[in-house]
């Protein structure tokens, strides 16, 4: 029946991305006005009542979350299949590297670097550092609509608590094993930390102590050490 039929990914998809940059702009416009410590507590304020405003909202499905029950498809594209959505996902991801390395390069790119190395310089140069700022913001929100419509297809479906504070250090743990600023690095970063998550899970036991139980002192103990020995990341 049309009501267990799947979503169109050619309607839905673009509409997750852009409800996202909608979002990340109004919250934008508030908070890339700060800086530093400021700017990380008044953007986690932000996810927390955006966490709450679905939490408690039965209609959104409350503290359960809401279930995709028939996963995308488009054009012959079917997101049921497990390699057509592990193919769909790994093309995504390649052709958002390649915009962003592009963009990188490209005069507005250069702009945000200036802004990150030195604002007051770049202001003094005639750049609106604010509306280059927002605009980055509004993008990063838009890519993160992006991960998570491809991620809510994967996993069947969303709860509240993919905007709570463990997915946000998650993001930042990669971004740290990585290397800011540098898009390959964040690449990497988030490789490397789902493959040693996995590993870390998956240790044995030794003796009463199950070292796998406790992957998260482990994690925590390896971005201590990458901070400490390579600050730059891998």
């Amino acid at each position: 029946s049309p009501a267990d039929a799947g979503a169109s990914w050619l309607t839905s998809l673009p509409l997750a991305v852009l409800a996202s940059a909608l979002l990340a702009l109004t919250i934008g416009f508030f908070v890339v006005r700060t800086q530093g410590i400021y700017f990380i507590m008044v953007t986690m304020a932000f996810a927390q009542m955006v966490y709450f405003l679905f939490f408690d909202n039965k209609a959104l499905g409350g503290s359960d979350g809401l279930y995709v029950n028939v996963r995308p498809a488009a054009l012959g594209l079917d997101f049921e299949n497990k390699h057509v959505l592990y193919y769909f996902t790994l093309v995504s991801m390649l052709l958002v590297y390649g915009f962003l390395r592009r963009l990188l390069w490209s005069p507005f790119g250069r702009t945000l670097n200036g802004i990150r190395l030195n604002e007051h310089r770049t202001q003094a140069l005639g750049y609106a550092s604010f509306s280059y700022k927002l605009t980055a913001f509004t993008l990063a929100g838009a890519l993160a609509g992006l991960a998570g419509y491809l991620w809510a297809a994967q996993s069947g479906y969303v709860n509240p608590e993919l905007m709570g504070f463990h997915m946000s250090a998650h993001a930042i743990m990669m971004v740290i094993l990585g290397g800011m600023g540098n898009v390959a690095g964040a690449l990497i970063g988030a490789f490397g930390f789902e493959l040693f998550l996995h590993f870390f899970k998956d240790l044995p036991k030794v003796g009463e102590f199950d070292l796998g139980k406790h992957w998260q002192l482990w994690m925590g103990s390896l971005i201590v050490l990458v901070v400490v020995v390579a600050p730059q990341g891998l």
